[in-house]
């Protein structure tokens, strides 16, 4: 076997088009020495074989001809190439089957994200396989967004996706890991390394929503078309053109245009310390995040984050080392509050204020009141202005509510103890680790509210203009500071490993035995979460050629019966190294060649609310009894009496959720290390899940709010993820291409289906991403044909509106003829790589697209229009045609989910580029540096895609959501 090294890469002509799809399959840095050779039983040279992968908890003794499933690695400076204060964004496109979609383009992220309380939604969607990924580093299973970690502080992040690898860690692991291991010392001397960067972040797609102008005509339109006299004149309507947004009797606000501005700042920076010697090795870090916000008026709003961590290995003896990491990160953001909140959970609170501010922003036409009722100087606080439809003031909201500081403090403490028990038996050894990490947040802020008042032009009795203004709201100046949110969690975790190895000759034997446990206490959530696993996991390899692994999983949980919250699954896993059978040995175009597969069975359960094989009750006031609507009586007395009812009916067989996986893997490297293709095939059924029966449980029985949970629903995951390679150079010019692409499937097996009266009404079948809808077929041409086939969502339909299937032939158009009409997850997913150097100049750009699915076209943005709500650009642009009939009176109709409101979602990005100069080491050694680089980076920078008014990755991003963002920036890195 040659030497191989984590190279390759294709090209595909694909659909007519030219398209270089993405792999890092051998991902990590072209070495330039050879380092670490091993020799093979044959005597030949091998490094790519030899390499070991990191696996949860086994993460020291898998080398990669071993391994029986897919795990694919990259590492931490492959990361640090993505400008994000979010490192989630930087997988984007260098893992296969990984699907990363950027949801909100907010600055900073929240340790909240996954309670999903105070409308805070999901920032950044990972998933492998149609499931949500987990996290752990450094064996510590961890929620992402608690975790301060930047890219400088890891060294290589593994995706482990396949059955019998994700056992190794029990049922966490169930839905896939992302397996990060941060940086440790070396024993090789002392280095320090400096990183800084700075740049700038620039709005994305924003969707736009008419003047005040352009709002008029619409709604004179829409009137005339629903049969009312229209509203504006034309005096009017030119007068609302002249665009000031102060105008008391014809305003035209720019929210958008007053409160935003299109770019914020963002910047990183950060030392690193790492070395050491035989005894003590270390890693030493402190990193800058920083970035801005769109604001352009109202208090600072920034988000800013320090990070600090020491790795510290000592070795004690000759037989026990110890492991330290200390680890600590302060978090600080600052916004103006957007509405009137004195306390948690009352009134308008949000996490990101932006996100209630958008939404009123686009609803609220331009023409609605003025910016101010009254600004005179001699005012204490201005009066703004507000209508009785529209009560709420934008830009009151955000300059007059006060602001806010919000401080999030985490640490953690990982000890590890290993120790050599050969001794007693030779070849094991003990891993002892312990782990307690904490955050806590809290935000303080003053709460104030602003003076507001309507404003209403009319004609006076001789017909003069003049406005009628009236006090809606008083203005509260509360300069008093207090808490207005706060959060926290704990997590406790300790896993004890018992690791022998053998080798003798051909074989090589591994075993490990490993307890695990886990408690996390967070704000909000009644019971803490809890789990055990002991898990076994043997490996035989043979010759170098043949590998067995076995591991078996006994796992605990709080979550059910005591009978039932044990379980035992097993798995194996096979693989078979064909480039070192007899019949390859001497051929030229496979270096490496390998087949492998794992079957096995995961426990899963998702910790929700604890106890649910129990019942629970509540007390309240209820129906009195009597006679008459009042002064009814119960007993002698006429006041209502308690009645308890149940809360929740408890189901005492609810057990674990099973995951029966298959999988079968081809990796191969050829021509002499320039070409790199992995293959994998999956197919995992789940069954059992643990859902509610609404359709099962008749309505009878009285409990239809407060259903038991019961193991039911089965779905079926399936696909095909490829990952290719190839490099080579030319002289002094070097260059690698790479693609991944993943083609994924889903059916649901079991579901909870009413009995449905037609076949096609059944979900049972279909893709788990299955949209559901009305077979568009056209727009009637005349009243009269809309009269032929009764649609039972309004009274009367025009000319104009939309014409529905009639499915089942009944003679009218309802919910029962609604049918699959789409799918709303890819069919592919796919990304590109293409990495150029030319002496010391390096160009690497990163690419990522989903094609094939569905995009239902339903948000605010394309359902809107009726009454005196505002209109989009979207309906101002494509009336009567790719929007349906313009009328006063909402036709309900033509806003239900059908095939007309469908988009293809493809799409391409340029996800990102960086161009580097790295110095020659003359230069570098001159200025007294080892090595330095400067580069440019930029992220999000293209879009291709049909969908052009909004962001095909995120559709509500600048609706609903923080926009996303273009990113540029510029920095300089160097060691010494």
């Amino acid at each position: 076997m040659k030497n191989i090294y984590r190279t390759g890469g294709l090209v595909f002509l694909l659909a007519g088009y030219l398209v270089l799809i993405p792999g890092d399959i051998f991902a990590g840095r072209e070495k330039e020495k050879h380092q670490e050779k091993a020799k093979s039983a044959a005597g030949s040279d091998t490094i790519f074989s030899e390499e070991v992968v990191p696996l949860p908890i086994d993460n020291k003794t898998n080398k990669k001809y071993q391994l029986t499933g897919s795990a694919y690695t990259v590492t931490g400076a492959q990361l640090e190439r993505y400008p994000s204060s979010d490192l989630r964004n930087a997988f984007k496109g260098l893992f296969p089957g990984l699907h990363v979609q950027e949801m909100n383009g907010a600055p900073g992220f929240s340790s909240e994200e996954e309670q999903g309380r105070y409308g805070i939604m999901e920032k950044v969607d990972i998933t492998t396989r149609g499931l949500g990924i987990r996290y752990l580093i450094d064996d510590v299973p961890v929620d992402i967004t608690e975790i301060m970690l930047d890219p400088r502080e890891i060294e290589s992040v593994t995706l482990v996706k396949d059955v019998a690898q994700k056992a190794m860690f029990g049922p966490y692991g169930a839905n896939g890991i992302l397996y990060i291991k941060t940086k440790r010392g070396r024993s090789e001397g002392h280095q320090m390394s400096v990183n800084l960067e700075s740049g700038v972040n620039v709005t994305g797609r924003m969707p736009g929503f008419v003047s005040a102008d352009e709002y008029a005509v619409l709604n004179n339109k829409a009137r005339e078309n629903s049969g009312m006299a229209p509203l504006y004149s034309s005096q009017d309507i030119e007068a609302y053109r002249s665009g000031n947004p102060y105008d008391l009797y014809h305003p035209n606000v720019d929210f958008k245009e007053l409160m935003f501005k299109n770019t914020r700042s963002f910047n990183r920076a950060n030392i690193s310390a790492q070395g050491g010697n035989s005894t003590v090795r270390y890693f030493s870090y402190l990193g800058y995040t920083g970035e801005g916000d769109i604001y352009k008026m109202g208090s600072k709003a920034d988000y800013n984050r320090l990070n600090v961590r020491s790795n510290l290995d000592i070795k004690i003896n000759d037989r026990l080392d110890v492991a330290l990491n200390v680890i600590a990160g302060i978090g600080l953001r600052r916004s103006p509050n957007y509405g009137y909140a004195t306390a948690e959970g009352s009134g308008n609170t949000r996490l990101l204020e932006l996100d209630l501010a958008l939404p009123q922003v686009n609803a609220i036409p331009a023409l609605a009141f003025p910016v101010y009722a009254n600004n005179s100087p001699e005012l204490t606080t201005p009066w703004f202005g507000v209508s009785s439809l529209f009560t709420s003031n934008p830009i009151g909201n955000l300059v007059k509510n006060g602001g806010y500081t919000e401080t999030s403090r985490n640490a953690a403490v990982k000890l590890g103890i290993n120790y050599d028990l050969s001794q007693f038996i030779p070849g094991l050894r003990s891993e002892t680790n312990l782990n307690f990490d904490v955050l806590n947040l809290i935000r303080m802020g003053t709460a104030e509210q602003y003076a507001a008042y309507t404003v209403t032009p009319f004609k006076t009795g001789t017909g003069a203009d003049t406005v009628a203004i009236a006090k809606f709201q008083d203005a509260i100046n509360d300069p008093q500071r207090r808490n207005l949110h706060d959060y926290y969690y704990q997590r406790f975790t300790v896993y004890e490993k018992l690791n022998y190895s053998l080798i003798s000759g051909v074989h090589d034997v591994n075993a490990t035995a490993t307890y695990l446990m886990t408690r996390v206490v967070k704000d909000g959530i009644q019971e803490p979460q809890r789990f055990q696993s002991g898990i076994f996991t043997g490996r035989y390899t043979f010759d170098r050629k043949y590998t067995v692994l076995g591991v078996i999983n006994y796992t605990g949980t709080y979550s059910f019966n005591k009978d039932n919250r044990n379980g035992f699954f097993p798995s194996l896993g096979l693989g078979w190294v064909l480039s070192e059978e007899r019949f390859l040995k001497d051929q030229s175009f496979f270096d490496y060649l390998k087949l492998r597969g794992e079957a096995g069975v995961l426990g899963y359960e998702s910790y929700f609310a604890p106890f649910q094989y129990r019942d629970r009750w509540t007390t309240a006031t209820g129906v009195a009894f009597g006679p008459g609507p009042t002064g009814r009586w119960f007993g002698s007395t006429n006041d209502s009496p308690y009645v308890t009812s149940p809360a929740r009916i408890g189901n005492p067989n609810l057990t674990w959720e099973k995951r029966k996986e298959v999988n079968i893997g081809l990796e191969a490297v050829m021509l002499k290390g320039k070409l790199g293709v992995e293959l994998n095939y999956y197919n995992n059924l789940r069954s059992g899940q643990i859902v509610q029966l609404p359709n099962s449980q008749p309505h009878i029985v009285g409990v239809s709010t407060t259903l038991p949970l019961y193991n039911h629903n089965k779905t079926r995951y399936y696909g095909l993820e490829s990952a290719l390679r190839f490099s080579s150079s030319v002289r002094e010019f070097r260059y690698s291409v790479g693609g991944n692409f993943t083609l994924p499937g889903s059916k649901i097996v079991e579901f909870d289906d009413p009995q449905y009266r037609n076949a096609y009404q059944f979900r049972k079948g279909k893709p788990v991403d299955a949209y559901w809808g009305h077979q568009y077929l056209g727009k009637f041409e005349s009243s009269a044909e809309a009269d032929i086939t009764p649609q039972l969502y309004d009274q009367e339909l025009q000319k104009g509106d939309l014409k529905y299937a009639d499915l089942n032939g009944d003679g009218v158009v309802d919910e029962n003829d609604r049918t699959m009409i789409g799918h709303t997850t890819p069919r592919l997913i796919y990304a590109l790589h293409v990495n150029l150097q030319y002496r010391d100049f390096e160009l690497f750009v990163l690419g990522g697209g989903r094609a094939a699915y569905d995009i239902p076209m339903t948000n605010s943005y394309y359902w809107n229009g009726w009454e005196d709500d505002n209109y989009s650009n979207f309906v101002r642009d494509n009336l009567d045609g790719a929007y349906p009939r313009l009328t006063y009176n909402k036709v309900n109709n033509n806003f239900v989910p059908s095939d007309f409101w469908m988009m293809k979602g493809g799409y391409f990005k340029i996800q990102n580029v960086e161009l580097a100069y790295n110095f020659p080491k003359h230069q570098t050694e001159r200025l007294g540096f080892s090595q330095m680089k400067l580069f440019l980076r930029g992220a999000n920078l293209l879009t291709i895609s049909k969908v052009k008014d909004v962001d095909p990755e995120s559709v509500n991003s600048g609706l609903t959501m923080y926009p996303l963002n273009k990113t540029f920036t510029a920095g300089l890195k160097f060691s010494f």
